[in-house]
C-alpha cells in the first residue's frame, strides 16, 4: 500500500493526536485529541486547536509525534502513520472565524511520515462481574462490547441498514452505562468496520472517543484500572 503523501494528510480539518511521551504509565500513553486548523508549509509550521487537557506555556519547544490514521479508500483497512513535530508556541487569540477567537498550538511542518503501529491504551474485554452496556441511537436494544479502552470500543452490531451506512471517519454519539455507577455519552468516530469468519450476520466496527469530558475520562480511567484489579484477582483465584 503506498504512502500517504504530506500534502494530503496536513490539511485543516484533520483530526490528528499528539503523542507527548512514549509511556505515560504502564500500558498508556500521553495522547491528546486535536484537529488542523490552518497550514503554512511555505512558514514551515501549522496551527492545530488546544487539547484536552491543554498544552501549557511550558511545553513549547517540546518534541511530540502526531499520529493519524489513513484510509486509501472507504473500503480499505485504515494504517496508522506519524511524523515528529515542535511546539512552536501557543496563540490564545487566534481568530477562527469572523467573531470567533480560540486559543491554537502553533506546530512545525514536518519533513516526512512514518507507519507507526502501537496501541494507544490496553484494550480489556468486558466481564460478568462488571457489567458495561453499550446503546446507539436508532437502534433498539443494547449492542455487544467485543472490548474497551481508554481510548475508544469495538463492539458487534446486526446488519441493520442504519449501521451499515456508517463509514471510518463518520462520527455519532454513543450511550455507555457502566454497572450502573455512571452513564456517560461520548462523540464517537468511526476507525474501522470489519467481518469475523463463522459470524454470519453480524458486522464488527472499532470506534474512537473524541473530546471526552475531563470528569468523564478520569472516571473512564478509573473504571479500566478497577477492571483490571478484577481480573487479576480472578486469574489469581482470588475471586
Amino acid at each position: 500500500m503506498p504512502k500517504p503523501d504530506l500534502g494530503h494528510v496536513i490539511l485543516p480539518a484533520r483530526h490528528i493526536e499528539l503523542v507527548f511521551s512514549e509511556f505515560e504509565q504502564e500500558h498508556r500513553l500521553d495522547v491528546r485529541g486535536t484537529i488542523i486548523y490552518n497550514v503554512y508549509p511555505k512558514g514551515g509550521y501549522f496551527l492545530v486547536a488546544q487539547t484536552r487537557p491543554p498544552v501549557l506555556r511550558s511545553m513549547v519547544e517540546a518534541k511530540a509525534e502526531a499520529a493519524f490514521l489513513w484510509h486509501p479508500t472507504p473500503a480499505d483497512e485504515p494504517s496508522r502513520y506519524a511524523f515528529h513535530t515542535t511546539i512552536q508556541d501557543l496563540i490564545t487569540k487566534y481568530v477562527l472565524s469572523k467573531g470567533d477567537e480560540v486559543q491554537a498550538i502553533r506546530l512545525s511542518y514536518p519533513g516526512c511520515l512514518y507507519e507507526r503501529n502501537f496501541r494507544f491504551s490496553y484494550r480489556l474485554k468486558p466481564i460478568r462481574q462488571y457489567a458495561i452496556v453499550l446503546w446507539i441511537a436508532g437502534h433498539k436494544g443494547s449492542l455487544p462490547i467485543i472490548d474497551i479502552s481508554q481510548g475508544g470500543v469495538h463492539f458487534s452490531y446486526p446488519k441493520s441498514p442504519h449501521l451499515l451506512a456508517l463509514k471510518p471517519g463518520d462520527r455519532f454519539h454513543i450511550t455507555l452505562d457502566f454497572n450502573g455507577e455512571r452513564i456517560i455519552r461520548p462523540l464517537v468516530e468511526v476507525v474501522r468496520k470489519f467481518r469475523k469468519a463463522g459470524f454470519s450476520g453480524i458486522e464488527f466496527m472499532g470506534v474512537k472517543f473524541l473530546e471526552l469530558s475531563t470528569k468523564d475520562s478520569a472516571f473512564l480511567a478509573a473504571t479500566i484500572r478497577k477492571i483490571e484489579r478484577i481480573i487479576s484477582r480472578k486469574s489469581s483465584g482470588l475471586e
